[in-house]
């Protein structure tokens, strides 16, 4: 019976992405995107069954583990505008770079003063960064594997609903600078949001994510490791 509900939920899934997709496109509603639709369809049913989470992550896994190339794909339009990219890669490595200090700090500062577990205080530490960088910087922090994909989830959602607000609320119009923000701030769904704004924001952000990942898994750990030292430093 687990094996049927676990096809069960694929097929569901499945179906949910295209039925939402066509309903986005039909709305252009940011609330009626597949990353959200999909999601609270899948969790309504699993309430109404009582299952576990089990029984719907056993077939659907395989659709998590296509994020991998799914980000590599992002990188064929930022071949198209490598020209562009050379021109501005060293204001797009700092700004990642800052992102990534950014985001360490107050997921840190944040756990500490809600006083969470280390495992829940190390997953949220990679939030910051799409799923398969995430993934596997968790594992170098010590995190949980189950618990980063809802946080790099939920950073995503609220990035992406909230950016435009916050970009409007600065007042500063420039394309690149729109496309490292929803890059940095909300990863891959930032990365739809800012394809449907322009496609040279959708570039940028899509350049800034990866960026940011290999920023976050390269020296992530090492900025970690520092802060801890600094912190317990200055608590004693």
């Amino acid at each position: 019976m687990t094996e049927f509900w676990g096809f069960f939920y694929l097929v569901w899934t499945v179906l949910c992405y295209f039925f939402a997709k066509h309903l986005f496109i039909r709305t252009q509603k940011i609330y009626l995107s597949p990353i959200i639709v999909v999601p609270v369809l899948s969790i309504g049913l699993i309430f109404i069954f009582q299952h576990q989470f089990q029984d719907y992550y056993r077939y659907t896994q395989y659709l998590v583990a296509m994020l991998g190339p799914i980000t590599v794909a992002f990188a064929i339009p930022v071949f198209r505008f490598r020209s562009m990219i050379r021109q501005h890669f060293k204001v797009l490595m700092l700004s990642s770079m800052m992102a990534m200090l950014v985001g360490i700090l107050s997921s840190w500062l944040l756990a500490s003063i809600f006083n969470l577990d280390d495992i829940v205080k190390n997953s949220l530490l990679a939030r910051s960064i799409s799923i398969p960088f995430a993934l596997v910087l968790t594992e170098k922090l010590g995190g949980s594997i189950s618990l980063i994909p809802l946080f790099t989830v939920i950073t995503g959602l609220v990035g992406m609903l909230l950016g435009d607000l916050l970009l409007l609320w600065m007042r500063f119009k420039n394309r690149i600078a729109y496309g490292t923000a929803f890059g940095n701030a909300a990863h891959a769904m930032g990365i739809a949001r800012a394809r449907q704004r322009h496609e040279l924001e959708g570039v940028i952000a899509s350049l800034s994510m990866i960026i940011s990942g290999i920023v976050m898994v390269l020296f992530a750990p090492t900025v970690i490791a520092l802060t801890k030292c600094i912190l317990s430093i200055l608590y004693f």
